[in-house]
């Protein structure tokens, strides 16, 4: 019997050693007395004690009318157990941290290390014995502290991206009722955040269909989410304002999960009316140049053209000038609107590239001749250099793009009117070259180009090939800017990628040399003739195009 209650103490020690919190013992004074391995691990530093310490030193913000004894006043009766509590610990070298703190009362100070059997018998009253003692279970929350706030972070950054996106959002629960409603969702259906929190979302916003036929809840991408967790993108969706409007949108509706378990869905949504505006006013545009402008443009240029070809020579030169000049003119909006309205049907996806293997040489000459389409014959000079390098593109377009660029840097618009003074030469200079497995093409006129016209079918028709258009300095002493186009000699198709490299592997390095060498000589003779003819005042060199321009008499004649 005399062993048993050394052995139920060693017993008691190691329990409390092995809980995962810090526990303490307090006497009457305030003063550590005992505390198990975790509480010298949170607490002792090197070369400080735990035991002996004052209470308040380690927890000042402990209230101290719950340490027994005299720190106690008579009439507060003492608490069984108080609630957890966070405060700032202090460990014996100053250092602080969070803790949660539990409290309870010990009646005698040798309870804890009496056996169960005379502790289960052991009755001393209520009266104060002086061996009372404090027992504080002291849990550590650094790292609860680091996750609670990061989790807070988190959380006040996901509602400013909800608050700052444009896009409409709602969640709701696993019966489709509102549980989050970001601003722009409020927004677009004319509610309040509050009105929408805890209703069900499908009665209040897609009760029904664009035409008005009622739209059952389990036909809505939203319900079938909750259903079955999958996902949906639906266009042509409509929602319903709070003043009985219909919003056009497209819609996603996502599964939410925790864990394997399904806790609701989130329905994001975007605003189609100034999109769908957008598409009807380009529908419109559309319809105004192909219809509205080219029809009788066409009909006025063929009327003047066949006024100016009459054999009879009724009018005076003057008047037979001008109607010249008027008919070129009508060509050259004809031709615009022709490729404008071209590219929009390229852009929008109704027509595609048409890519062949043609001549570098070839798409250059007809970009300049589309140029001089849209300038005028005569109203400029030309600089030209462009090498036989076969090439895998659409031929048509680039001449389109080139020529659109050429008609920009010549400063001359549709009416054949030039747009303010001119710097440098006024030779535009087109050169042509190849570098590796791209085409580079440069453009540099006498103006800066950038016109709100031409740059943007350029670039449309560049990116389709998978080009780029780009501005440079031009060196010397004229200065300037120029234009530099560079598109992939072939098509982006794996297999045609590899017959060209093919092709080109068969080709010996002497002949590469020798073609790399001549056309940096032609292109330095190009450059050569054209500074020549700049100093000793004589035209420069000018392409012959294949067939005469229209609006003008030869093409009249040829007529």
């Amino acid at each position: 019997m005399s062993s048993r209650p050394s052995r139920g103490a060693a017993r008691l020690a190691a329990i409390l050693d092995a809980l995962p919190d810090a526990l303490l013992l307090v006497n009457c004074n305030g003063t550590v007395v005992n505390a198990n391995s975790i509480a010298l691990e949170v607490f002792e530093s090197p070369g400080t004690a735990l035991v002996g310490r004052g209470l308040l030193d380690l927890l000042p913000d402990f209230d101290s009318k719950l340490i027994p004894g005299s720190m106690r006043r008579p009439d507060d009766a003492p608490q069984p157990r108080t609630k957890p509590t966070r405060m700032v610990a202090r460990r014996t070298d100053g250092t602080q941290f969070m803790v949660e703190v539990t409290s309870a009362n010990l009646e005698d100070g040798r309870t804890p290390y009496e056996s169960s059997f005379e502790a289960a018998f052991a009755d001393h009253g209520n009266s104060y014995t002086g061996d009372e003692l404090l027992m504080l279970v002291v849990r550590d929350l650094t790292g609860t502290v680091d996750t609670e706030a990061e989790l807070a972070r988190q959380q006040r950054q996901t509602e400013m991206i909800l608050r700052a996106a444009a896009e409409g959002v709602v969640g709701v629960d696993t019966e489709g009722r509102v549980v989050l409603v970001n601003p722009a969702a409020a927004q677009i259906l004319g509610y309040r955040a509050g009105e929408l929190g805890g209703q069900k979302l499908h009665p209040l916003v897609h009760h029904s269909r664009p035409d008005g036929s009622q739209l059952p809840w389990e036909e809505t991408p939203l319900a079938d989410s909750l259903r079955s967790g999958r996902k949906h993108r639906v266009r042509g969706q409509v929602l319903w304002t709070k003043d009985g409007r219909a919003v056009p949108v497209d819609m996603t509706t996502a599964p939410v999960r925790d864990g394997d378990q399904l806790v609701g869905a989130v329905l994001a949504f975007t605003d189609r009316t100034a999109y769908d505006a957008l598409v009807a006013r380009h529908e419109q545009l559309l319809a105004v140049l192909e219809s509205g402008l080219r029809g009788p443009l066409e009909q006025l240029r063929g009327e003047l053209g066949g006024l100016a070809a009459d054999p009879a020579g009724q009018l005076w030169p003057e008047a037979n000038q001008t109607l010249h000049y008027l008919a070129a003119g009508y060509a050259r909006m004809t031709t615009l609107v022709d490729n404008v309205l071209g590219y929009q049907r390229l852009d929008a996806g109704a027509e595609r590239l048409a890519r062949e293997t043609v001549s570098l040489d070839e798409v250059v000459s007809a970009g300049v001749e589309g140029a001089i389409e849209l300038i005028g014959p005569g109203r400029a000079q030309f600089a030209v250099h462009a090498p036989p390098v076969e090439v895998e593109v659409d031929p048509v377009r680039l001449a389109q793009a080139l020529a659109h660029l050429v008609a920009d840097v010549a400063g001359v618009d549709a009416t054949g009117n030039a747009q303010g003074p001119a710097s440098g030469d006024s030779t535009i200079v087109v050169a042509a070259a190849q570098r590796g497995d791209v085409v580079r093409i440069e453009v540099r006129g006498p103006y800066g180009g950038g016109s709100p016209v031409h740059e943007p079918l350029v670039r449309g028709i560049v990116r389709r090939h998978g080009g780029v258009l780009q501005t440079h300095q031009v060196p010397g002493a004229g200065g300037g800017s120029a234009y530099v186009l560079e598109v992939p000699v072939g098509s982006p198709d794996p297999a045609k990628a590899a017959a060209r490299r093919k092709r080109g592997a068969q080709e010996s390095r002497g002949s590469q040399d020798a073609r790399a060498s001549q056309d940096t000589q032609d292109t330095q003779g190009a450059l050569d003739a054209h500074s020549a003819a700049q100093g000793g005042g004589e035209t420069t060199v000018m392409p012959v195009p294949s067939q005469p321009v229209r609006g003008t008499p030869a093409a009249h004649a040829a007529g």
